[in-house]
């Protein structure tokens, strides 16, 4: 998970139970270490997940102020689910920076991550000195030169944080965590209108149907529009539960519902992806048994 100059928000859920099957299955993947991996997101026929930037020994690089730096990887699926022949995605903009937690648009022609303001300190809010605080960019891709034109988006306030950009299905609207003035908890979910991935309309907050007094990380928007989410919530199994939301629900008095085990357990679980088939699909945690780290699991039968 994102450790750099934002604690990244942990949450429990109201514990209400949600229907998924109970004949759903979970594996750890073999590409877990005990280096962190999360984040993992399908575009097309590849897999891209946030790693530690490593050094060519396998050892992680960390920054001036002895945080961690991640970066994307993109790689192969196997028929299995498992991830195979790994690499660091190819950007032009060169540097040692944070680019995590990565969302894509329909055509996979537009990138949305996690970053670091480089350059222009904010004030951190509960702590009361300045860092550089995360803030989303987009960047494009051009055949040749990979990742490319990196733009910082225009609400991206420095004395605030903003992480985990995450795309609707049609891409029109760009959901994501901050702890931007008025947020109920540590930090709250947010949404934006998206026009052509050059313009943004006004940020929006979910609302305290949504939002807690703790904190709310990781959304995600799955092909039949429920919003996933991870949260320290009162109520949950421990730590980071995974909620669901839907969106498309008329239902007024709709609060958000904890899955159930085996993907929610006692330690942190956060960062769900659903496949468009609606039944497998990948989730991070920090739980026992695993690598020592944040993990990668997959799910099917869900």
């Amino acid at each position: 998970m994102l450790r750099t100059k934002f604690t990244l928000l942990l949450l429990l859920t109201l514990a209400y139970s949600f229907s998924q099957s109970d004949d759903v299955a979970i594996k750890p993947l073999k590409i877990n270490t005990k280096l962190n991996h999360y984040g993992a997101q399908v575009a097309g026929d590849k897999i891209y997940f946030s790693h530690h930037l490593t050094t060519k020994r396998g050892r992680p690089i960390k920054d001036k102020y002895d945080g961690f730096i991640y970066t994307t990887y993109e790689a192969s699926l196997s028929e299995d689910g498992e991830i195979i022949n790994e690499k660091p995605i190819e950007k032009t903009k060169l540097g040692q920076f944070n680019l995590s937690s990565v969302t894509f648009s329909k055509d996979r022609k537009y990138m949305y991550f996690t970053s670091n303001h480089v350059g222009e300190k904010g004030t951190n809010k509960r702590k009361g000195v300045d860092t550089y605080n995360l803030m989303i960019q987009r960047a494009e891709y051009v055949e040749g030169k990979g990742w490319t034109n990196f733009e910082t988006l225009p609400f991206c306030n420095p004395d605030n944080n903003y992480a985990h950009p995450a795309l609707s299905p049609d891409g029109s609207v760009l959901y994501f965590v901050s702890d931007f003035k008025g947020t109920k908890g540590k930090s709250d979910l947010f949404k934006v209108s998206v026009s052509n991935h050059k313009t943004y309309g006004e940020v929006t907050n979910l609302g305290e149907s949504i939002n807690s007094s703790r904190t709310e990380v990781f959304p995600f928007v799955s092909a039949d529009n429920k919003l996933y989410f991870a949260s320290d919530r009162r109520g949950g199994k421990g730590g980071l539960d995974i909620y669901v939301y839907d969106l498309e629900s008329g239902d007024d008095e709709q609060v958000p519902v904890s899955l159930d085990e085996p993907i929610n357990s006692m330690g942190n679980d956060f960062s769900f992806f659903i496949n468009e088939d609606l039944t497998t699909g990948y989730f991070s945690s920090r739980r026992s048994k695993g690598e020592g780290g944040d993990d990668l699991y997959y799910f099917e039968k869900f």
